[in-house]
């Protein structure tokens, strides 16, 4: 299986040369085995009327269990639902049925869009359903997820990961769109804990999860804001060059199209189970599925991308070194 490789060096120089260039250092195949991986997906917007979500769903869960049955964390990375209890509930019930290793989950937008449900049930995108907002998705989420707060940190086998959320709709403010808003206290409590991993685990990866990617980074970002404080999360992770951000939201072929690039930190998509988009910003024509198994070694990561209809790798595959003490 084919590699890429960036070292902390390769980083250092990128950005004192103010490149964004992506990974593309070959590095010889390794075969001893990781301390341990896991498993990220974005944009499985299960409905609970919709059969065909559910399958690929199904199908993904299957595939990664096969894959890596000793997986230690499976990262649902937003837009898990169309916003309501019942897709929850059907989200839940799936996952209660197939094995898989624990999952940790972020807000993406689609979290949100309770707010177009009339009383009937129906949806109706043209206007905003006065009885629910945004404070109301954020509950409803931390409650099916089992969270106090729509951000949150957990340490696997001595690695911190921090997922983020977005915390508002339009409801809030028109201009948020489908961007997402981070509060200041949000983006305290992230300066805080990547400070303190840098002093813990000067030498460690940070793994960090936001469902929509930062504006003009990897492909298909500049189609919009994505993150109203793109300015402040840009500058947050620009010091710290160990944290790999995983985004999903624009469904953009991971195959085909540029979803993983070294900034300061590296930024990769963690592509689409439901529904991949061409580089036209329209959904394929053919049926598929991506997304993304990560190996954790000592001294370097290893990104794998996965197409799930097929039960094939994309290759190539991405690996970030670390100078690990």
């Amino acid at each position: 299986m084919k590699s890429t490789q960036a070292s902390q060096g390769e980083t250092q120089t990128a950005a004192a040369q103010g490149e964004t260039q992506n990974v593309t250092a070959q590095v010889e195949q390794k075969t001893a085995a990781p301390l341990f991986s896991f498993s990220v997906m974005s944009d499985v917007h299960i409905i609970s009327d919709d059969s065909s979500s559910q399958l690929l769903l199904r199908q993904a869960l299957t595939d990664h269990h096969e894959l890596r049955p000793d997986s230690k964390l499976l990262v649902l990375n937003g837009d898990l639902t169309n916003g309501s209890e019942s897709d929850y509930r059907s989200l839940l019930g799936l996952l209660s049925r197939q094995p898989h290793a624990p999952v940790q989950a972020t807000m993406g937008n689609h979290e949100y869009y309770g707010v177009y449900r009339s009383p009937d049930g129906k949806m109706d995108y043209t206007k905003m359903n006065s009885s629910w907002s945004s404070r109301d998705a954020v509950a409803l989420f931390d409650r099916m997820m089992g969270y106090d707060k729509p951000y949150h940190e957990l340490v696997v086998e001595g690695y911190r990961f921090l997922f983020l959320s977005g915390e508002a709709y339009r409801d809030v403010d028109a201009s948020i769109n489908e961007d997402a808003y981070l509060s200041p206290a949000q983006l305290s409590w992230l300066s805080e804990r990547l400070t303190a991993a840098s002093s813990a685990d000067a030498g460690k990866p940070v793994f960090v999860f936001l469902h929509q990617p930062l504006p003009r980074t990897l492909e298909g970002t500049d189609l919009e804001l994505g993150v109203v404080q793109h300015k402040e999360l840009r500058a947050l992770l620009d010091a710290h060059p160990n944290v790999i951000l995983f985004s999903g939201h624009t469904h953009w072929n991971v195959e085909t199209t540029g979803q993983v690039k070294q900034l300061k930190f590296l930024a990769a998509s963690s592509a689409s189970i439901r529904e991949v988009w061409s580089a036209k910003n329209e959904p394929e024509t053919q049926a598929l599925s991506q997304s993304l198994v990560v190996d954790v070694y000592p001294e370097r990561v290893v990104i794998l991308r996965r197409e799930h209809t097929e039960k094939r790798w994309i290759e190539p595959s991405i690996a970030k070194g670390y100078d690990v003490k």
